[in-house]
């Protein structure tokens, strides 16, 4: 049985909920097993994948990353945009893992609201669906 790790950056709690209910459905829908890890950030995703990843202890099969980044008035969106996507998929590329990312960067809360709820864009869903993609793939050339 497929097993996936939701790590979800609970920074922006309400849009994470939204990014968690859209993965969990599809998920659900296709009868996988998941696991939720909770950090505080989004920058912080990364590296707890990469502490299952290297786990003696770690049973996954794909990893899902959820989290949101919402512009302020510095620069350090950017930085943090630029540090986290790039890490994920060095991530996804150096260790050969199925990985699914829904790691909303916004102007605003409100785009980053509409993109998030499952009922509108659900862009936790397509991404769940795509690390399931991810998985099949994997398993055709690695298993």
């Amino acid at each position: 049985m497929s097993k996936v790790l939701i790590v979800i950056s609970d920074y922006y709690k309400d849009i994470s909920d939204y990014l968690l209910a859209g993965a969990k459905e599809k998920l659900d829908d296709k009868g996988v097993q998941y696991d939720e890890l909770y950090v505080p950030g989004a920058f912080e995703i990364p590296a707890a994948i990469v502490f299952s990843i290297m786990s003696d202890r770690s049973s996954y099969n794909g990893y899902l990353a959820l989290g949101c980044v919402i512009r302020g008035e510095t620069d350090h969106y950017h930085y943090i945009c630029k540090g986290v996507i790039g890490s994920l998929g060095e991530i996804a590329i150096q260790h050969a893992v199925p990985l699914g990312i829904s790691v909303i960067t916004a102007d605003s809360k409100e785009r980053a609201l509409v993109r998030a709820d499952k009922n509108q864009r659900n862009v936790g869903g397509s991404a769940a669906l795509a690390v399931l993609r991810m998985m099949e793939i994997c398993s055709q050339f690695l298993k």
